[in-house]
């Protein structure tokens, strides 16, 4: 299964930003079975497991394997479509 993953923390203005802005919206197209939010601070040993050092990050993740680990602005519909099966630039 296909799965985005947000790395943020409840502190970060950044964050709170990025969730309102892509987030969110990303939840309403693709659902909310395909983003799981991850608490950076309560959970390190999975911010370690994907080479975490900045917040607001997302991963996708097609299964097992990574196929994109960022920071910074997502196309949403890129994501979108991504998480309903085409492929990733």
């Amino acid at each position: 299964m296909r799965k985005l993953l947000f790395f943020h923390s409840p502190w970060c203005p950044p964050c709170r930003f990025y969730e309102k802005e892509f987030i969110l919206p990303l939840i309403r197209i693709s659902g909310a079975d395909k983003v799981q939010k991850i608490n950076a601070q309560e959970e390190p040993f999975t911010t370690d497991k994907y080479s975490i050092d900045k917040l607001p990050a997302i991963v996708l993740l097609d299964g097992e394997q990574v196929k994109m680990n960022r920071t910074g602005a997502i196309d949403i519909k890129e994501i979108a479509e991504f998480l309903e099966g085409s492929d990733v630039n």
